[in-house]
């Protein structure tokens, strides 16, 4: 099962609203598609219930323990859990959540808000890389990718997050800070971040480049936030 980080740029009265109303935290990521696509199938529902149970598996094998145990509460199942049936009942349970959550998004009206972007499975490396840590670390470069303060319901691995908007230009600024690419690509070591479980692992096959494209996106993400004077959410789904 994949985990991906989604980024997106909100005005300061947004924040201020969906602070006041939690629930709307899950407007800011529901993507654009039909609800139709959510629909399963008796049939479909018992390949999931059987088939994903072994994939979760191999995603949390590959996870730091506080990572691992927030997935495993996100899905309300245990360790014990994995190896019986209750662990495919509970994957089944969280897509028909969330299928029911995105169709009363989809009746929303309005304009989206500010620019997203995502890291796709780059999230956690990218983290390592500007802290040399696979948990939230102080400071902006520890807090740019899994900071922030959590809001609203758990949206598949955790609760958003938010940076207000002075939160943001602090991000943004030390995400420009001179000759921090020359410290990302130094601090990248396949060993190293394979003993600390950093997702997706694979670290020698997925190389540098990939991580510091990454960094790229969501340096002139924060950037334009800044800019712009806006606040910032963010979610791993």
């Amino acid at each position: 099962m994949s985990m991906m980080a989604r980024f997106v740029a909100v005005a300061p009265a947004r924040l201020d609203e969906i602070k006041d109303s939690p629930d709307l935290t899950e407007s800011l990521f529901a993507p654009d598609v039909p609800l139709a696509g959510f629909q399963t199938s008796p049939a479909l529902q018992a390949r999931i219930r059987y088939q994903s149970p072994q994939l979760l598996r191999g995603a949390l094998d590959r996870m730091p323990p506080e990572l691992r145990a927030q997935v495993l509460r996100s899905f309300g199942i245990g360790e014990a859990d994995l190896d019986s049936p209750a662990a495919g009942d509970a994957i089944v349970k969280r897509l028909a959540d969330r299928a029911a959550a995105l169709g009363l998004t989809a009746q929303q009206k309005g304009k989206p808000d500010g620019k997203g972007i995502s890291l796709d499975k780059a999230w956690h490396g990218m983290h390592f890389l500007l802290c040399g840590a696979a948990e939230p670390a102080p400071g902006p470069l520890g807090q740019a990718v899994l900071g922030g303060t959590e809001i609203g319901e758990d949206l598949g691995y955790g609760p958003a997050r938010y940076f207000t908007a002075a939160q943001t230009s602090e991000i943004a600024q030390a995400l420009q800070a001179p000759g921090l690419e020359a410290v990302l690509r130094a601090r990248f070591n396949p060993a190293g971040m394979t003993s600390l479980g950093l997702y997706p692992g694979g670290w020698d096959v997925n190389g540098v480049d990939w991580l510091i494209e990454a960094f790229h996106t969501v340096r002139d993400f924060y950037a334009a936030a800044a800019t712009s004077g806006q606040a910032v959410f963010t979610v791993i789904e």
